[in-house]
């Protein structure tokens, strides 16, 4: 796991919180799925997605959220150096720097969505796609309570401590 070693505690919670969402979502999605084709809720307008490409589809979206986890926690560290060691013209080269890494963030979230709607690549679902490169907000929402849990019982045992 030398990949993940060196992330900082949010971004290690935040990836396995996306992990989590992803077998929530998972289940959900192929429950939903199922009993829109086992009703006929769309009946013949929309075909829906079968299990495989739309689980195949989630992990794919899912795996790009924890890739742009790791982007973004290596940008900040990059450019948070940039800034406390440069001048004015270092600082402005951290602001370009910034927004190029977010433009390379936006592009391969681009070709994701490229890969999961090409008919070419039959096997990956495009709505699994879309929702689990959505996921990345879930794991979000999901880490702030995660630390906001840790951090409260990490006070109460000070409190604790301190009697």
């Amino acid at each position: 796991m030398g990949l993940f070693s060196n992330l900082s505690k949010t971004a290690k919670i935040m990836i396995l919180s996306s992990v989590a969402v992803y077998f929530v979502l998972l289940i959900l999605g192929l429950i939903i799925l199922n009993a829109a084709a086992y009703f006929n809720i769309f009946g013949d307008s929309i075909e829906i997605e079968k299990n495989l490409p739309y689980a195949l589809g989630l992990a794919l979206g899912v795996v790009h959220s924890v890739v742009k986890i790791i982007m973004i926690e290596k940008a900040m560290i990059k450019i948070a150096d940039k800034i406390e060691t440069a001048d004015e013209n270092g600082k402005k080269h951290a602001k370009n720097m910034g927004q190029l890494y977010y433009f390379g963030r936006f592009f391969i979230t681009i070709a994701v969505l490229v890969v999961g709607a090409l008919p070419a690549v039959p096997f990956i679902g495009f709505l699994g796609t879309i929702v689990g490169i959505f996921s990345l907000r879930f794991a979000a929402y999901l880490t702030s309570a995660i630390e906001a849990k840790i951090e409260k019982k990490q006070q109460e045992e000070q409190e604790i401590n301190l009697e």
